[in-house]
C-alpha cells in the first residue's frame, strides 16, 4: 500500500518553502528523523568535483553545503526517506543519484514554459538558475522546455558547448527515491499557481507509490 507523505524536513530553506509546505496540507517538522520526505532547496551551484568534472569559470560553489548535504542525502537512503530538491536541491539530487551539470546556461533567467512527457500538461514555472541538469543513466526525464539557449560543461577535464535540443527540468530516480525539479514552486503570484499545484502532484505520482 503507498505510503502517504506527511511529515517534511526542510533543509536549509527559508520561510517561503515551509509556508508552501503547509499551504500544500504537509507538517514541517524539525528534525530530518521525524520526516516522510527530506526537501533540498535552492542556492549556490553544485561543486563539480562531486560529480568528477572540472570547473566552469561561471560555477560558484559552496564546498560546506555540499558536504552537509551529502550527509543529509545519506541518511535519506539509509532510512530509505524519499527526497525532493527544488533548484539547486535538484540539482544536487541529480547528482547524488548518478547525473552530471550543464555548468553555464543561457534562457534559464526568466519564467518560461515546460512540457510533462507523461501527461502533455503545459505548465508555466519560474526559471532562476544558469545551470541545468545533465541526466544519469536510469533517470524518468518528466518535464522539458525547448529555450534552445547555448550550454557549456565539461566531460571531466574537456570542454564542450553546444545549443541544446531539449531542456531538463524535472527528473526522477526510482533508484535512489529523488524528485529533482529546477523551477521554484515556492514563488508565490497568480502566474505560479499551476506550477505549485503540478509540483503536488509529481510529489504525489512519484513519492508516494
Amino acid at each position: 500500500m503507498p505510503k502517504k507523505i506527511k511529515n517534511v524536513f526542510i533543509e536549509a530553506g527559508g520561510f517561503d518553502y515551509k509556508l508552501m509546505f503547509i499551504t500544500l496540507g504537509y507538517t514541517v517538522v524539525p528534525e530530518p528523523e521525524e520526516a516522510d520526505l527530506i526537501v533540498f532547496t535552492g542556492g549556490a551551484d553544485v561543486s563539480p568535483h562531486i560529480y568528477g568534472d572540472k570547473a566552469h569559470p561561471a560555477t560558484f560553489n559552496n564546498t560546506y553545503r555540499d558536504a552537509k548535504e551529502e550527509r543529509l542525502f545519506a541518511f535519506a537512503k539509509e532510512k530509505n526517506i524519499p527526497c525532493v530538491g527544488i533548484c539547486r536541491g535538484g540539482q544536487f539530487l541529480n547528482v547524488m543519484s548518478g547525473g552530471r551539470m550543464y555548468q553555464d546556461v543561457t534562457k534559464h533567467t526568466a519564467p518560461h514554459y515546460i512540457t510533462d512527457h507523461f501527461t502533455g500538461e503545459v505548465i508555466y514555472v519560474s526559471s532562476t538558475h544558469h545551470q541545468m541538469m545533465m541526466p544519469g543513466g536510469d533517470a524518468q526525464v518528466v518535464a522539458t522546455s525547448n529555450l534552445k539557449g547555448n550550454r557549456e560543461w565539461y566531460d571531466l577535464e574537456i570542454f564542450r558547448k553546444d545549443v541544446a535540443d531539449e531542456d531538463y527540468e524535472v527528473l526522477f530516480y526510482e533508484r535512489t527515491k529523488c524528485l529533482c525539479f529546477q523551477p521554484h514552486p515556492e514563488f508565490t503570484g497568480l502566474p505560479y499557481e499551476g506550477m505549485t499545484s503540478y509540483f503536488k502532484s509529481l510529489i504525489d505520482r512519484y513519492l508516494e507509490n
